[in-house]
Parts: structure tokens; C-alpha cells; sequence
């Protein structure tokens, strides 16, 4: 039983790498780890150049809405246009 642990860490070193040791690095949890790595700095990189593609010196769209914000008055409708102003 002395030789169990040792057995254990090599077969479990083996499936992790086996892959990559036979040539085959597709397999391989290293060229797994790869690739999520890559996709994910592809996705992060849209994301980028999105965002700055919108901040390139165009103003936002303004929606022309039906309601006030809250910190919008229509002194109109209040008839404090001269106090307000």
C-alpha cells in the first residue's frame, strides 16, 4: 500500500496530460484552458470595441419621452414660468 499514493498522482497526471503527452493537444486540459482563455479575450475585446465605438464622439440618442424626470418642472403647466427663471 505504500506505492497507492504515488499511483494515484501518476493516473491522475496521466488523464490530465495524457492527451498532450500522446501529441494530441486538442485534448489536453491545457489546450482546453487555452482556448476558453482565447475566447474569452475575443469576447472581451467585442465588448471594447463596441463601447468605444459608441463613446467616439457621437452624443447619445436622445428619446423624445411623454413624461417629466424627476428633476424636470413644466412651469407651464405650474404658471411659475417667471419664478422659476
Amino acid at each position: 500500500m505504500k506505492g497507492y499514493r504515488l499511483w494515484v498522482i501518476a493516473s491522475l497526471a496521466l488523464m490530465t496530460n495524457g492527451a498532450s503527452l500522446l501529441g494530441f493537444g486538442q485534448g489536453s486540459v491545457g489546450g482546453l484552458a487555452r482556448a476558453i482563455e482565447a475566447n474569452h479575450n475575443i469576447a472581451h475585446n467585442i465588448e471594447r470595441a463596441n463601447t468605444l465605438g459608441l463613446m467616439a464622439g457621437n452624443p447619445p440618442v436622445k428619446v423624445a419621452v411623454d413624461f417629466l424626470g424627476p428633476f424636470e418642472v413644466d412651469c407651464m403647466a405650474l404658471g411659475m414660468c417667471n419664478a422659476l427663471a
